[in-house]
């Protein structure tokens, strides 16, 4: 185990000058958990907060093939592993009675807003008893799972719309993977009306190829859905992923087509938090080796009312190179001025930088810096979360995998900032009402 009392006592110090450093940790160093514990042996990793002013997160354990969720209450110090199984027959949710331990899939979302008990409500995939993955909904600290899905093809990647009462996914029910929606979960949660027949289901894509890494525009009053999605082009015999953007108020000529590039794949799109305009997304070029790269772009409504680039068409900037991928690949810090994100270079153990978007655009100085406070006290992090000022990240030491949490501050936070956001319409629908569904089916 790390000896860290002498290296907080230095980092202390050396914040007390963070209003001129981009990113420094300050006070202690908490060791949350550890896969020493029996119940948690086995790798440790996806770590997510809680979007709500608690100290709650979600955590993924992997021993061997399988996958386990926890959640865990920090000021509780209570552990709670999510275990579901398919319901009998007429019934939509699970009696603590008849719980049994199954195998969960990850793909933890949680819900953006609170429900009227003041209850923290997450989306999470999982096998059930037949091996099939669905869709289960529950709150932080019940034990009772709404399962939305009972369709025999895979449904994954669940997605809370900003204003909580719909979940977009990824469905194998009709393509290789096209995007639903299901509406009407406000209802569900707080009249506790679970029958299947009061899920308003849509389908919003069809096509032969895949969509996947989805995430909501994050203005309420926006309704849009940027997402990866699998293109063949002519003469090419790869297909890759193109960034695209779907605009749920429209029912045709609806999808924004934010980059075409036979030559490279476009993926994991995530929009800035603050003014819900700016868009960052990974690109891999066959002529570079595929590298990873975070690319950014801004969002805009043109004079037709349609989506485009607020520069040039397909225009996008080059904000980081070799950004590493098989852990947290970058996350937007409070304020959305900046990331945080992991170098792909192994001989380093991935050094972790932040990026303030702002600066890199103006050109400005001190744009890209090393978070050498974090990495030279863990080397080993391979996968961290932020909230406001709270860091959650996982090392591996030896043998053990442990969960962290620590405080940081710096230039490239801004707390109390407010949203501006720039893409909502005056007018909005009500995106998963019966009005605005073009179908829906009560077999999910």
């Amino acid at each position: 185990m790390f000896r860290i009392l002498p290296a907080v006592i230095l980092l202390f110090l050396s914040s007390l000058l963070f209003s001129q450093q981009s990113l420094v940790l300050q006070g202690e160093i908490l060791e949350i958990l550890s896969s020493e514990r029996p119940e948690l042996t086995g790798i440790l990793s996806k770590p997510k907060f809680s979007p709500h002013p608690s100290q709650v997160f979600s955590i993924e354990r992997q021993l061997e093939s399988d996958h386990f969720l926890f959640i865990y209450d920090l000021s509780a110090k209570r552990l709670t592993e999510i275990r579901t199984v398919l319901p009998e027959s007429g019934v939509n949710f699970i009696e603590d009675s008849i719980l049994l331990a199954v195998s969960y899939n990850g793909q933890l979302d949680w819900r953006p807003r609170l429900d009227e008990q003041d209850r923290q409500w997450f989306a999470f995939v999982s096998n059930g008893t037949q091996n099939n993955r669905d869709i289960y909904i529950g709150y932080a600290g019940g034990s009772n799972y709404i399962r939305l899905t009972t369709d025999p093809a895979s449904d994954s990647y669940p997605k809370w719309s900003p204003d909580g009462n719909s979940i977009a996914f990824v469905s194998t029910r009709t393509g290789d993977g096209d995007i639903y929606l299901i509406g009407g979960l406000d209802e569900i949660i707080t009249a506790l009306n679970r029958n299947e027949k009061n899920f308003i289901l849509t389908q919003l894509t069809d096509t032969p190829l895949r969509e996947t890494d989805l995430v909501w525009n994050p203005d309420p009053k926006a309704f849009l859905l940027a997402y990866a999605k699998q293109e063949s082009f002519s003469g090419r015999e790869v297909e890759t992923y193109q960034i695209r953007i779907m605009d749920l108020r429209k029912k045709e000529n609806n999808v924004f087509e934010l980059t075409n590039d036979p030559l490279a794949h476009y993926t994991r799109p995530s929009w800035d938090p603050y003014s819900g305009s700016k868009l960052l997304f990974v690109g891999q070029s066959f002529l570079q080796n595929l590298t990873a790269n975070l690319y950014l772009t801004e969002i805009a409504w043109g004079s037709d009312k349609k989506l485009r680039n607020k520069d040039l068409p397909g225009y996008k900037t080059d904000i980081f190179k070799n950004v590493y991928l098989n852990g947290t690949t970058y996350l937007w810090l409070a304020g959305g001025d900046a990331i945080l994100c992991q170098e792909d270079r192994q001989e380093q153990n991935y050094p972790l930088y932040t990026v303030n978007i702002n600066r890199w655009l103006d050109k400005k100085e001190r744009a890209i810096n090393y978070f050498e406070d974090l990495h030279r006290a863990f080397p080993y992090i391979y996968e961290f979360d932020v909230r406001k000022n709270d860091l959650l990240f996982i090392t591996q030491e030896g043998e053990y995998f442990k969960v962290y949490l620590t405080q940081v501050f710096g230039d490239d936070i801004t707390s109390d900032k407010l949203s501006e956001y720039s893409l909502a319409y005056i007018k909005t629908p009500t995106v998963g009402s019966s009005s605005s569904s073009s179908s829906s089916s009560s077999r999910k």
